[in-house]
């Protein structure tokens, strides 16, 4: 039910679909963020990510949430869970709202005759991505900010967080970062909905389904698997959008290792290569693909569902 279907009986109002994405992105947060506050820790520590390595503060995934558990707490896991709840449901609304409007109206100029086809989903899919992306960064920087501080805190609420920024950096600050997170999840975006699409395409041809509805086993296998393949194809500009997002934020990372300060994107990427080498644009690439793979998961099969639920009540209108 991702995407426009010129077969669909029920129309929907188009705010409808903003807040089944919303909904989705909100649930799949939740499930993902311990695995989410690892992967950022992994990419922000400049040392190696290597089991024995004495000067690494985190050295694999497992050491890294008994380490958390144990200093800061269990609650740790779900460190800056507001902001990035915040920063979901913004995401959410924007990019699946942006996908079905743009799916639709490209649908009707008559550019394909399939409006699945993979290669026009990742097209709408890259173009929302890049609506949600603006729209949502501050609170990306934000939730990025919270997760990486330690137990010696710079920021206390969302709201103190938002002040600090615009009094010590400027508007500037909101966007740190948003050079790598665009040319970023253009790919990623686009690759998601049209390994969504395309995963369910054979799924499709192996089972012999010929229903619209998709059931939760297909939801949730083509989007665990797109979820996986599309970060694997971006994940080194994962690395530097987090590695810009905390310039200025010093204070908030002692205790976390080397901190290295970069003043561009292509800065970013010389020293990153001279510092840590080809390994250092992988850092923690290993817990990014399973939360991308299992967020990806949740996220199409709930918003399929709540659609589905959408659908059902509209049909009911007299």
């Amino acid at each position: 039910m991702v995407g426009f279907d010129p077969e669909r009986t029920v129309p929907l109002p188009h705010y409808v679909y903003g807040a089944c994405g919303a909904s989705a992105a909100f649930i799949s947060r939740f499930f993902t963020q311990p695995i989410d506050v690892c992967k950022i820790r992994f990419q922000l520590q400049i040392e190696p990510i290597k089991r024995g390595e004495v000067a690494s503060k985190y050295q694999g995934l497992n050491q890294a949430v008994r380490l958390i558990v144990k200093e800061e707490g269990a609650g740790a896991l779900w460190k800056g869970l507001l902001a990035a709840q915040s920063l979901s449901l913004v995401y959410g609304l924007v990019q699946f709202a942006s996908f079905e409007k743009l799916n639709k109206a490209l649908w009707t100029l008559n550019l394909t005759d399939n409006p699945k086809n993979p290669l026009f989903y990742f097209l709408c899919g890259s173009l929302s991505g890049v609506a949600a992306t603006v729209a949502a960064h501050p609170l990306d920087v934000v939730r990025t900010r919270f997760v990486s501080q330690g137990r010696q805190k710079v920021y206390e609420s969302i709201f103190q967080s938002f002040g600090m920024i615009s009094r010590q950096e400027g508007f500037r600050g909101f966007y740190r970062g948003i050079v790598p997170a665009v040319i970023q999840i253009v790919p990623y975006n686009g690759a998601s909905f049209a390994f969504y699409s395309k995963f369910q395409e054979i799924f499709r041809s192996y089972s012999g389904k010929k229903s619209s509805e998709s059931d939760a086993v297909e939801s949730l296998t083509c989007g665990f698997l797109a979820g996986a393949f599309a970060k694997t194809l971006i994940y080194p500009l994962d690395v530097m959008k987090k590695r810009l997002q905390v310039q200025g934020f010093e204070a908030g990372r002692k205790g976390f290792g080397k901190y290295v300060s970069v003043d561009s994107f292509r800065h970013c990427i010389t020293e990153i290569w001279r510092l840590e080498g080809l390994g250092g644009f992988f850092k923690g690439y290993s817990p990014s693909l399973l939360k991308a793979a299992f967020a990806t998961g949740l996220n199409f099969y709930c918003y399929e569902q709540f659609l589905r639920a959408c659908s059902n009540h509209y049909s009911r209108q007299p």
